[in-house]
């Protein structure tokens, strides 16, 4: 999201007769929450011109006028820089969070988090906000570095279309140091898990990044654990923590079982009891997966 002198600005260089793309780049916003205005707020203006097939237009001085009324648009709406500052120097206690949980830790409405989701999304532009497990939950990591990424963009092309490699190593390098908490699973600093995430954002801009100095940097002689990190891959082929949704969709249960499991089966009453929860309520998806072969509790397939 762009700040309210930086959208003035963009549509002074606008045609008068705009399309949804045309406003959706001023603002920053992205094309899915511009159609939301348009489907849903009937003071949104209307066409200002003859459509040209599919393409629609209005009026840029009557938009920018409706936009600068709106309540997201003042001075002190945190867009990402502002959330950046935060996302910098917090150090949440879960590694991943939905929505109203990053929000309190970014110190911002759930809205606002919901709108830089909306606003970034896959196709729409070319380093979207990270995406959500089956649980509704992203990494801290990976929403920190995007945060971080979008206070400090990557170095654009020269004349000739490429990149000067010292620039965007410097780029790549800007965090590596970060050593703020603890290792994750994979023994990687907040620092590496941004240069990572980096790195993965250079490469599909069409940045070229010897794997070589990626791997000398992050101290991995294995080349393929660093390609693997580079793809996204998580490192074992089931996941190793869900929770109580996510879960019964893997063990094709649904949420009530699960959740009757853990009411029925406590230590109290059972020498075997159901795996146990940590603070993020997440189990262990091997310890459970036991537990319900020990206990029959498999669902039958075919």
């Amino acid at each position: 999201m762009k700040s309210r002198q930086e959208v003035i600005k963009a549509f002074a260089e606008l045609p008068e007769d705009i399309t949804t793309r045309d406003i959706a780049g001023a603002t920053g916003r992205g094309v899915p929450g511009v159609q939301n205005w348009i489907t849903h707020d009937k003071t949104f203006p209307g066409e200002s011109a003859p459509p040209r097939g599919r393409t629609k237009y209005r009026s840029k001085t009557k938009v920018l006028e409706w936009y600068l009324k709106q309540p997201f648009a003042g001075d002190d709406r945190p867009g990402p820089r502002a959330m950046s500052q935060t996302a910098r120097q917090v150090q949440p206690e879960l590694e991943r969070m939905n929505i109203k949980e990053l929000a309190g830790v970014l110190g911002v409405t759930p809205a606002a988090v919901r709108h830089h989701i909306t606003a970034n999304q896959p196709g729409e532009c070319a380093d979207p906000f990270p995406a959500a497990d089956d649980d509704g939950r992203r990494p801290w990591p990976q929403v920190r570095s995007w945060l971080l990424r979008h206070d400090d963009p990557l170095p654009e092309p020269g004349e000739a279309g490429t990149r000067d490699w010292a620039e965007v190593r410097g780029w790549l390098l800007r965090n590596a140091d970060d050593g703020q908490g603890r290792p994750d699973a994979e023994g990687l600093t907040l620092g590496q898990r941004d240069l990572i995430e980096r790195a993965r954002a250079a490469k599909a801009a069409g940045a070229k990044i010897p794997a070589e100095w990626l791997s000398e940097v992050l101290g991995i002689e294995d080349t393929r654990k660093v390609g693997r990190l580079l793809r996204g891959a998580p490192a074992r082929t089931q996941p190793a923590r869900l929770r109580p949704t996510a879960l019964a969709r893997h063990f094709g249960l649904t949420v009530s079982q699960v959740k009757h499991f853990e009411r029925q089966y406590v230590p109290e009453e059972y020498l075997y009891p159901f795996p146990g929860k940590d603070e993020s309520s997440t189990r262990d998806v091997e310890d459970v997966r036991a537990w319900l072969e020990k206990n029959n509790k498999l669902p039958e397939t075919g």
